[in-house]
């Protein structure tokens, strides 16, 4: 389908709106799969789209890394093409001859000039309107250095902006400065000392984060999307540095920012929201609320590791949802464009059969394996805020090298934290690595000066390291050794949508032990949360609505007789007295599965009774107490009861089903006996 009249809706002549304006997300360009193709809006691809520009003709641009290393445009028509690039590399020329490597920042200068943050050659580059690629500043070798612009150095710049004067601003990223390339070419460091930190003051005095993105307002001061520290700060034209947003607007790892015409300032953030700063930093969601995909209104859109942004005329914004591989319109309703609805084909979602098509190899070595899995996912973690193990752990000793389990390249601008702790994590392509020291061994020594930033204290201490966005790793390369915690724990699948590892061919791991439910480990309770343990004939009395606990366990082959670990599947059924199932339950019941799992606040509590943990969090032995009768399927977590009243009031068995990956079934102490009775009369739910 071809996009109508698109280009209507970028003009002026409409009046502002008020403040406050409500606005809606539909998808502009993309079916939401990850790739490369021109063609119509909703039929073309993007692998990695980031940057944003607009036009005044309403031409989108789109600074598309990943495997695409292009430029893209999105025509007034809705046709998307491709400008210039196409493969990974550096050189200028024209069209198709030019090559990037991770184009990031966007900005379009009056004379209709692209400038690119071409973030892997550390160098800003332009393009003319007819595609003609060119470097205007960056000899490519990642430093800190000003001066002419063929002999300036930048580190993994990511944001770039065009002011009044002609003046190209670059966020320099993992350089921790704002620099400027004037109009003759020269390039000097406006603000930022260098080093990572949070201190407003005037030009090198100042400190910044990560800063990743840049715009100018109608003012002329600079905004900066200070993504490390969270915030949104100011640049007057003279270098004085402020901070312009609160921690307590609660802006989590700003990636981008752009310029209303009335002094707001609209910033993309990683937990999937759009965010609206008024002139005197009071902010507001003017869309999502966590990460994920919906075209809807306000809170109820969604979007996944949003990171270009661009403002296309009162209330009216551009948006690079990174994640899902797509280019999103967030406008008020009367501003939306004449766009045929999205296809209900376009449901972005990790590719786990790709992913699939290569076995699973071992973060240590061998990579072959096997090695001893200490946790598997969906096992309870925490202590009075529960939560999902959502990988597996594989248990090694401290200092052991951690390897690439699978080619890939970092997406995300900051893609590790926890420094120095415990859960330090690193994200490389579809795969996150935590309990590890990134890039470096035992003794802190860095393995990779190029694709690693290293932080040091005045003492010469490390005490941070971060990885540039569009660093390429293959698989077998060492990214770190295991940190004290001793197991390095796996990841695999988007942030917050994760799937099971042990889906995809872990190399030699083998389990052919069956689960263990213990003994007297199927217990009831009623829906008020109170124990049914009235017997008859052996048999416990139930009716009414009643929720079912199991505890159980798995051991897989090769662990410690101890290690106790989660189970995969879990579900119940009922059969009469002489063992057929019961009416209703022809077929089991399956409730619980671990394949997926998606975040949610309070899931784990829904599918974990209390008492559940490991002896990390003060208990003495693992113990993982289900509760069967609510359900996790597709990732997502409801509540349920096993309704008793459907059942005539008589004798039966509940048979619990309790299964790991491999397919074994617990069969001992899975049957309990019960008899149905009818509900009290004295029940006010029975009347």
């Amino acid at each position: 389908m071809v996009a109508i009249g698109v280009g209507w809706w970028f003009g002026s002549r409409t009046p502002q709106l008020q403040p406050g304006w409500g606005a809606t997300a539909v998808v502009l360009a993309g079916d939401g799969v990850p790739g490369t193709r021109d063609g119509d809006a909703l039929r073309a691809r993007f692998a990695d789209p980031f940057g944003i520009a607009v036009g005044g003709d309403g031409t989108v641009f789109v600074a598309d890394a990943g495997q695409s290393q292009r430029v893209r445009r999105i025509a007034p028509d809705g046709v998307v093409s491709t400008l210039a690039g196409g493969r990974l590399g550096r050189a200028d020329g024209l069209g198709a001859a030019a090559r990037f490597n991770t184009p990031s920042g966007l900005a379009l200068a009056a004379d209709g000039t692209i400038y690119v943050a071409d973030t892997g050659n550390n160098a800003i580059r332009r393009i003319t309107p007819d595609g003609l690629v060119s470097t205007l500043a960056g000899d490519g070798i990642a430093g800190n250095r000003d001066g002419p612009g063929y002999q300036a150095r930048f580190n993994g710049p990511v944001g770039v902006a065009v002011d009044a004067a002609g003046r190209v601003i670059v966020a320099d990223t993992y350089n921790d400065r704002i620099r400027v390339i004037h109009p003759e070419g020269t390039v000097s460091t406006l603000a930022g000392s260098g080093e990572p930190g949070l201190l407003d003051g005037v030009a090198a005095h100042a400190r910044f984060d990560t800063p990743c993105g840049v715009a100018i307002d109608p003012a002329g001061r600079i905004l900066v999307a200070d993504t490390g520290n969270g915030l949104v700060r100011t640049i007057t034209p003279d270098g004085v540095v402020s901070t312009l947003s609160s921690p307590a607007d609660g802006i989590v790892r700003p990636v981008a920012i752009a310029a209303g015409r009335n002094g707001e300032a609209y910033v993309t953030d990683d937990r999937g929201r759009i965010i609206e700063l008024s002139p005197d930093g009071t902010a507001r969601i003017v869309a999502g609320s966590s990460p994920g995909f919906r075209d809807g209104p306000g809170r109820d859109a969604r979007f996944r590791q949003p990171s270009g942004i661009a403002v296309a005329g009162p209330a009216r914004l551009i948006v690079a949802d990174t994640g899902n591989a797509l280019v999103r319109v967030v406008g008020a309703p009367s501003r939306l464009p004449l766009l045929p609805p999205a296809s209900p084909r376009v449901s972005p979602r990790f590719d786990d059969e790709s992913f699939a098509r290569l076995p699973l190899l071992w973060p240590v070595a061998p990579m072959a394996g096997p090695h001893e899995v200490a946790g598997t996912m969906g096992e309870a973690r925490g202590d009075g805020a529960e939560r999902f193990h959502s990988g597996i752990d594989v248990r090694v000793e401290g200092g052991t090298f951690v390897h690439v389990v699978r080619d890939g390249f970092v997406e995300a601008p900051v893609s590790t934290g926890a420094f120095a702790s415990l859960n330090e994590w690193l994200r490389v392509g579809d795969v996150t690595y935590v309990h590890i020291r990134a890039g470096r061994t035992r003794r802190n020594e860095m393995l990779d000066a190029t694709r690693f930033v290293p932080t040091y204290n005045d003492e010469g201490e490390l005490v941070r390291v971060r990885t540039k966005r569009g660093s390429r790793f293959t698989t077998g390369e060492i990214i770190g050794t295991v940190n004290p915690f001793n197991h390095v724990h796996l990841n695999v699948g988007w942030p917050g949508d994760e799937h099971n590892p042990l889906h995809f061919r872990l190399v030699h791991f083998a389990d052919t032990v069956p689960p263990t439910i213990a003994r007297r480990g199927v217990r009831l309770y009623d829906e008020y949360d109170q124990p049914l343990t009235t017997r008859s004939r052996g048999r416990v009395l139930v009716s009414g609505r009643v929720r079912i606990v199991v505890d159980a366990w798995d051991q897989a082959d090769g662990n410690r007789p101890s290690r106790r670990l989660g189970l995969y599947a879990l579900g119940y059924q009922v059969l009469d007295r002489g063992g057929s199932p019961a009416p209703g339950f022809q077929t089991g019941r399956d409730t619980i599965r671990f394949d997926r799992l998606q975040a949610e606040s309070d899931a784990a509590r829904l599918i974990y009774a209390a008492g559940s943990g490991i002896p990390f969090y003060g208990r003495r032995t693992t113990r993982f107490l289900y509760v069967v009768t609510n359900t996790l399927t597709g990732g997502q977590v409801s509540e349920g009861f096993w309704n008793t009243a459907e059942l005539a009031p008589g004798d039966y068995v509940l048979r619990i089903r309790a299964a790991d990956i491999s397919g074994n079934v617990a069969v001992a102490n899975r049957d309990l006996p019960v008899t149905v009775v009818p509900q009290a009369a004295t029940d006010p739910d029975a009347q």
